[in-house]
């Protein structure tokens, strides 16, 4: 990155622009956990992105599974449980903690799942895999929620990649429309973009559903919809000799880390910057909650303190926010209030109802 901004920013000639567009990282399949201190894997390159070296390889969903060929699908019903999700992880998982996909198995088995039998050669992607579905729904909105996963011969389900559609989206984030009840619509949803091998004797699940808590908000009545046809495509790249010449990349350019004294002080969390004589505090609790066939119980629940002192001078800033919602409203309630030593500086409410819009 830096060699990039001094060429654009400075006119140094770094050589950047002479490298391959896409530089990724092509990540070995591993056992799912909720962290990994490191992914293994390689990097890859491509000259220009999209890429011609990029195939699409299609899979097609039948009554016998995910196939090569396209087959007969007996039309099957869809309507999850509202706490599928809990194997999620978060939203934006940046790998400090317990933030990542764990092992999907439990979220598998109460969702419409298509396999395949265990592969004979292993499959590299690079890129969003692309669904279409062919959909009916019994309700004029509704959520899909697709996820593809690498399943290991112990059974084991790691997540590789997922994508989530507001079926009123259909046509266009910027045209959203109800659905007409029993009609037959075909949806495409788009992955998110992964760079993944999925090794020999393995198999490719594509998991459905109609929740996934709390990732996203259900949708206002509990909607079944009829998956009557679909296909997959993957976005395979094969191994190219050239990957193993990639020269490695510089080492990161920073300042030198800090290293502070942590501590605890009740639920409070403590850093403590030795050389500058300050305390930084930080507490954080999240309550998510949806009862598992009533999309009207959600509730989200977030609280988040958060302080700084040094010396006798201290300050520290406290909010909260509760979500929960009816049909036809989100209702939103929050507050934060900020104090200077013992004197409270600030306070803010907010009571709010807001259309849901098609959510």
């Amino acid at each position: 990155m830096l060699r990039w901004w001094d060429h654009w920013l400075k006119g140094v000639d770094t050589g950047v622009m002479d490298e391959p567009m896409l530089r990724a990282w092509m990540t070995d399949s591993v056992k799912p956990a909720s962290h990994h201190e490191t992914l293994p894997g390689r990097w890859v390159a491509e000259r220009s992105w999209p890429s011609p070296g990029i195939t699409p390889r299609r899979l097609f969903l039948t009554d016998e599974g995910l196939r090569n060929e396209a087959a007969p699908l007996t039309a099957r019903t869809l309507c999850s449980p509202q706490t599928v999700g809990k194997c999620s992880g978060d939203w934006v998982p940046f790998g400090r903690g317990h933030d990542q996909a764990y092992d999907q198995r439990d979220d598998d088995a109460r969702s419409l799942i298509f396999e395949t039998p265990p592969l004979d050669a292993p499959i590299e992607t690079l890129g969003a895999a692309i669904v279409t579905l062919d959909v009916v729904s019994d309700r004029p909105i509704a959520n899909l929620v697709v996820r593809l996963c690498d399943v290991h011969p112990s059974g084991e389900s790691l997540r590789v990649s997922y994508g989530i559609l507001n079926l009123t989206h259909r046509d266009g984030h910027d045209k959203p429309a109800p659905l007409a009840v029993g009609q037959r619509y075909r949806v495409r949803i788009q992955l998110n973009d992964a760079g993944s091998v999925f090794p020999a004797g393995h198999r490719i699940r594509l998991a459905l559903s109609t929740a996934y808590w709390p990732m996203i908000w259900p949708s206002p009545e509990l909607a079944t919809l009829l998956i009557s046809g679909g296909t997959l495509d993957l976005p395979v790249r094969e191994p190219q000799a050239t990957d193993a010449l990639l020269p490695p990349l510089p080492g990161p350019a920073s300042a030198p880390p800090e290293k502070p004294t942590v501590t605890r002080r009740g639920d409070l969390h403590i850093e403590r910057i030795d050389r500058l004589g300050l305390e930084l505090g930080t507490e954080n609790k999240s309550q998510f909650h949806v009862e598992e066939d009533d999309p009207l119980s959600a509730v989200a629940d977030l609280r988040r303190t958060w302080t700084m002192s040094r010396d006798a001078w201290q300050i520290r800033v406290e909010t909260q926010m509760r979500l929960s919602c009816t049909r036809d409203v989100f209702l939103l309630r929050g507050s934060l209030r900020a104090w200077d030593g013992a004197n409270e500086v600030c306070r803010r409410e907010w009571d709010r109802a807001i259309p849901r819009d098609f959510l």
